[in-house]
């Protein structure tokens, strides 16, 4: 967990208390933050179990354990920031099914004109489709901050958090239109998984919340 500690100092104030309030930690602490993260990713024998050894499961772990409950296949030592990708393309991928046409569309444009003010390459812009490109095999950089952060704006509406416009950064455009009507999409999502536990409801927007905070700190994305 200590990667994850790390990775969490880094981020500012006001994206530590997003991810504390998604996760319902007590404090907007790395080790608040983590801890919460582990018992919501384990039931309850699990936990205390691991309370009185004093033994955490790892995130790649946990992820790999979120990754399992939406069917998403991963090597056995697959790297937790490549099946936080899948994972956020899982729901982009899932959420794309239950859009209508035009929902689509205007999605498709906001998206377009984000990364044409922000991605410094051309995997979104060269392609024929935002989503295609979102959600095909090579991604990165600005790709995936801004896949992360559209599948966290249509999750984070289901469970009651209303995240500021500051932990999207550059995407205050875009987010306003996907936690518009699409955002309402999020509850059928969480239907059709069948995840009937509350925990991974808030665990599986966490995981795309920290991809997303991966890829702004790692790209330098202000």
């Amino acid at each position: 967990m200590d990667d994850l500690k790390y990775l969490l100092n880094r981020a500012s104030f006001e994206e530590r208390k997003a991810l504390a309030d998604i996760l319902k930690a007590s404090k907007p602490t790395a080790d608040s933050i983590v801890d919460r993260l582990c018992e919501k990713s384990q039931d309850a024998v699990s936990y205390v179990f691991n309370e009185i050894f004093d033994d955490q499961p790892s995130y790649q772990k946990i992820v790999r354990r979120a990754a399992k409950k939406l069917k998403i296949k991963c090597e056995k030592y697959e790297p937790a920031s490549e099946m936080e990708v899948k994972i956020a393309q899982k729901v982009m991928a899932t959420m794309l099914e239950k859009m209508t046409p035009e929902q689509k569309r205007e999605m498709e444009q906001q998206l377009r004109e984000t990364a044409s003010q922000f991605d410094k390459g051309t995997e979104l812009l060269g392609s024929t489709s935002i989503f295609l490109a979102l959600t095909g095999a090579k991604l990165s950089g600005f790709g995936i901050y801004l896949l992360a952060s559209t599948t966290l704006g249509t999750l984070t509406g289901v469970i009651g958090v209303t995240l500021p416009f500051v932990v999207y950064t550059t995407m205050s455009s875009a987010i306003a239109v996907i936690i518009g009507p699409v955002g309402w999409i999020g509850a059928g999502l969480f239907t059709i998984w069948q995840l009937t536990e509350p925990s991974y409801k808030r665990v599986i927007p966490a995981i795309l919340f920290i991809c997303a905070l991966r890829a702004r700190l790692n790209g330098g994305f202000a």
